[in-house]
């Protein structure tokens, strides 16, 4: 391929397949779209073996690797960790054929960009390519991440530890291509609250941010809340109605526990991702959405695959770009940043002065095991505040009597007795449930569904309880 002019960059594809079949239908396929990347000339160059592939890389400036599964030396998977290993910013994207699909799941499992699937078909294979080319762009000209040691600067995102720093990194990545997101983590890792960051740094970020939360829909209603619908369209429909995806048009849509979306609307929702279109129920004609697409999980995805409970083409399409946000046990650095912030956010709120964190407290909030994660600590430092005297310390006692759930309440202390009957019900009403919830989820290690099915509800009415007496943190 010749550059048109001297100040055109080049970014230089490494194929890596060792059927000359397959490399003569990649080129054919795709090798005239490529040069089209926005001012950007695409060299393509080619290796047959992993070991040649590797040479090639310690010997010139790779952007981009796309290999496939089965290589004479050893597996694609082998092979993009041996690459990731000497420079993980180049991505890789792996290709197979149907026949492989477990193989394409392991990959990704393992850090995998992005996959083809063979025979490559020009009008989903060249997006995908142009996709990691421009993450290729912005990792490759990033600047390390800095180490600082105080919190970094997002709204609500509070953080020192190494882990979190590379989630703030990779939300800074991520909003910079419009590329659908997936965020994986336990209930109350603030998954939300990083789909919103990822808004706030986006060129969708003057448009809606729509929260379209999966568990809330009763059942035989998901699909006109998701896609509208129009009059007519089944009894009770008296009006055309947009559903919450085109309500979240020219901004963010996120996705919150999308992995319970029935799976009968699943490949509805994947056309919505693919096309950009939604068809309402009761309508023959599609609409045009533009629309950033972030989802959030606290389930194993790949599981629910192989489970045949989800998707895989779903899984593929939002599998383009994971955040994992570890659980606040694997972060304890951030559990005394975290509490400071908290308490600054509640003396404010409820118009009182600002009590000290005393040591012997971050000693016992460090030692707890936060089961409920950053929504658990939140609770616990709001409670703390609450009852705080003027400038009196926190201190050991006074989390650990939280914790233990001993701490002065309205049962204990009788003080409902001097309020009106519904304010006095209203209280121990709030208090009954932030006990309960709290409970069951810290005796199933945040699992939401397990502490639904504990509790004997229905797993959207547990949820509803759940965002009411204990707000995300």
């Amino acid at each position: 391929m010749r550059m048109n002019a001297v100040e055109q960059k080049v970014c230089t594809l490494l194929l890596v397949e060792s059927n000359g079949s397959d490399v003569e239908l990649f080129l054919r396929t795709l090798e005239q779209d490529l040069p089209r990347y926005e001012d950007e000339q695409v060299e393509i160059v080619i290796n047959a073996t992993a070991e040649g592939a590797l040479r090639r890389l310690r010997e010139q400036p790779i952007h981009l690797v796309i290999t496939g599964l089965r290589l004479p030396d050893m597996t694609g998977i082998q092979l993009m960790d041996r690459i990731h290993d000497a420079e993980h910013r180049i991505p890789v994207l792996v290709t197979g054929c149907m026949d492989t699909l477990d193989g394409i799941v392991e990959a990704m499992r393992h850090g995998a960009f992005d996959y083809l699937v063979k025979p490559y078909e020009r009008v989903t294979a060249v997006p995908r390519i142009h996709r990691a080319m421009r993450m290729s762009e912005i990792l490759l000209s990033s600047v390390p991440i800095p180490q600082p040691r105080q919190p970094q600067p997002f709204n609500d995102i509070v953080c020192v530890s190494p882990a979190m720093r590379t989630v703030t990194g990779l939300i800074d990545a991520v909003a910079k291509v419009s590329a659908t997101a997936l965020i994986v983590g336990e209930t109350g890792t603030g998954k939300e609250l990083i789909a919103k960051a990822i808004h706030e740094r986006s060129d969708e970020r003057t448009g809606p941010f729509q929260v379209i939360d999966c568990t809330m829909f009763a059942e035989g209603t998901v699909e006109s809340e998701l896609f509208g619908h129009v009059r007519g369209a089944f009894t009770g429909a008296i009006a055309d109605k947009r559903g919450l995806i085109e309500s979240g048009s020219q901004g963010t849509v996120f996705l919150d526990e999308i992995g319970d979306i029935p799976l009968a609307l699943q490949a509805k929702l994947l056309r919505v991702l693919e096309e950009g279109e939604v068809r309402a129920v009761g309508s023959t004609h599609p609409k045009k959405v533009h629309t950033r697409f972030i989802a959030a999980t606290n389930q194993d995805l790949a599981e629910k695959v192989q489970k045949g409970e989800f998707r895989k083409d779903l899984y593929y399409r939002l599998n383009v770009m994971v955040i994992r946000v570890p659980a606040l046990r694997d972060r304890k650095e951030d559990i005394p940043v975290l509490a400071r912030y908290f308490i600054n956010k509640y003396a404010n709120d409820f118009g009182k002065p600002v009590p000290e964190l005393h040591p012997s407290a971050v000693t016992e909030l460090i030692a707890h095991p936060w089961p409920g994660n950053v929504r658990e600590l939140r609770n616990v430092i709001e409670r703390a505040v609450m009852l705080s005297q003027g400038h009196q310390h926190i201190d050991a006692q006074v989390i650990v009597s939280i914790l233990q759930g001993v701490t002065k309440d309205p049962w204990v202390s009788g003080e409902y007795l001097l309020l009106p009957y519904s304010q006095a019900k209203e209280k121990i009403l709030e208090e009954f449930n932030r006990r309960y919830i709290s409970f069951k989820l810290a005796n199933n290690q945040g699992n939401v569904t397990r502490a639904a099915v504990e509790a004997g509800l229905p797993r959207p009415y547990f949820h509803e309880i759940m965002r009411r007496y204990r707000r995300a943190a």
